[in-house]
């Protein structure tokens, strides 16, 4: 299963990068017994390995992905085969991105040490031909990959006669400065099946995060070894569909791309490719790259099993089924009705009211831990509440007898309730009143519900009436 999701790996360390500004970079080479690394020195080794094998663990993430797909667009634009990825060398490249990100020592060889090269035979043994390119500043996949590409000996690597590919993206948090560090490795262990390259490599939608609603670059690769032509390559976005044109390579062996500017909050993207023969493609195979908006697009997962269904037209076979997500992160809301109201102090002041009923859920417990509610509407609109689970050394949210009502007041200005349908699902109630919420306008409206440590999500369109904004789904 194709995963593109690694948590916890944030590493804390701070260190200049030298003369260079925010972007600085590396690469190396290893083929047989000797070694080339530009910027730094020319030296020959042994190629024993001075550690035991470790097995590939971590999952990548999509950003890394991209990187893998950017690599194939600069080599397709050469006729060159695509690289696929490896688990192995994957975390051979995060490791040595963590171990800076942490230790400071910009370079190829470990901070420890260690040569590059026997980091990366201790993940990738019986290897023919390596190579590494390596990065530090920014972590968007576009401009560390053109920073690569600017350069003879990295683009050397992104184009030389490598078969498999890994990449690693360590992000230091924001105490630190919020710098990154990129690791891409490259390697052979000889000749592989063309037919066991996938007919969708990698793809990417970059920045996958941003604060503004801002054009993004949706990307995919596409290969078939029997030469033969797509009759479609597209995105499906939310619940379009987004035909793809080809920016780089040949029909057969070419990068398909296109820009889209996002408003919802958290949309989920899948790419498709339906072959000449017929059969479709996709990728994410199961699960969907989401794609966010907003300040609070942080809290966007980076992948949902709630996947775009929609029949875009050709290809045969079954359309896949997305996996049901009950309470996770990307599930729907039902029956979502939001009304803002302005107040007579303040333009940009308004009372706040919301109800939606949740997902069927499992020992539902929303004292649990806190509570919090985002909406983002019109151009600019944003809005959000964090509500504890403690007052006074007890839970806000107080039951009743039976435990089918929950019930909050924070203050004069501020309610809450949980409330159990006969239906079997809960219902949330939320009310307050002077909230800053800015101008409102017409437009999408998405709501955002984490309560018991899931999120729930619905989008709908607002429209004015009156002088207030209302949405009802």
């Amino acid at each position: 299963m194709l995963v593109c999701s690694r948590q916890g790996r944030w590493r804390a360390g701070s260190r200049s990068l030298g003369n260079q500004g925010i972007w600085k970079a590396s690469n190396g080479r290893r083929s047989g017994k000797a070694v080339a690394l530009a910027m730094v020195s020319t030296v020959t080794l042994a190629a024993s390995a001075i550690h035991p094998q470790v097995a590939a663990a971590s999952a990548p993430t999509c950003d890394e992905y991209a990187l893998l797909a950017y690599a194939n667009q600069a080599r397709a634009a050469q006729n060159l085969t695509p690289l696929i990825w490896s688990d192995a060398i994957g975390e051979a490249a995060r490791e040595h991105s963590d171990d800076v990100t942490a230790h400071g020592c910009l370079q190829h060889d470990s901070c420890d040490g260690e040569a590059w090269w026997h980091r990366i035979q201790r993940y990738y043994p019986g290897w023919s031909m390596l190579a590494e390119n390596i990065a530090g500043g920014g972590s968007d996949p576009r401009l560390v990959h053109n920073g690569w590409m600017a350069s003879p000996g990295h683009r050397g690597n992104i184009l030389g006669a490598y078969s498999e590919f890994g990449a690693g993206i360590s992000v230091a948090p924001p105490s630190e400065g919020s710098w990154s560090y990129s690791t891409e490795d490259f390697g052979t262990r000889g000749p592989i099946p063309l037919s066991s390259i996938p007919t969708l490599p990698a793809g990417g939608v970059v920045p996958r995060l941003h604060y503004e609603s801002q054009p993004r670059d949706l990307v995919v690769n596409y290969y078939d070894p029997g030469g033969g032509a797509p009759s479609a390559v597209r995105a499906l976005v939310g619940s379009s569909c987004v035909n793809l044109t080809r920016i780089a390579g040949s029909a057969s062996n070419g990068t398909y791309g296109t820009t889209r500017t996002f408003s919802d909050l958290c949309t989920p993207v899948v790419f498709e490719a339906i072959r000449s023969d017929g059969s479709r493609h996709r990728w994410p195979e199961n699960e969907a790259i989401v794609v966010g908006v907003g300040t609070a697009s942080v809290t966007c997962p980076e992948l949902t099993a709630v996947v775009p269904t929609q029949d875009c037209g050709g290809g045969g076979g079954p359309l896949p089924t997305p996996t049901p997500a009950p309470g996770g992160a990307g599930a729907d809301l039902d029956n979502v009705r939001v009304v803002l109201k302005p107040s007579n102090a303040s333009p940009i002041e308004a009372s706040v009211q919301v109800q939606a009923t949740l997902p069927a859920l499992a020992d539902f417990d929303p004292t649990s831990g806190p509570i919090s509610l985002e909406l983002t509407f019109g151009g600019s609109g944003d809005w959000s509440v964090d509500l504890p689970s403690v007052c006074e050394d007890a839970p806000c949210l107080t039951p009743n007898r039976q435990t089918t009502s929950y019930r909050a007041r924070y203050d004069t200005a501020r309610a809450l309730s949980f409330v159990l349908g006969s239906n079997g699902r809960w219902k949330v109630r939320f009310s307050a009143r002077d909230q800053a919420v800015g101008t409102l306008e017409p437009g999408p409206l998405t709501l955002r519900v984490t309560v018991d440590g899931q999120t729930f999500t619905a989008s709908a369109e607002g429209e004015l009436r009156g002088s207030g904004l209302l949405v009802v789904n």
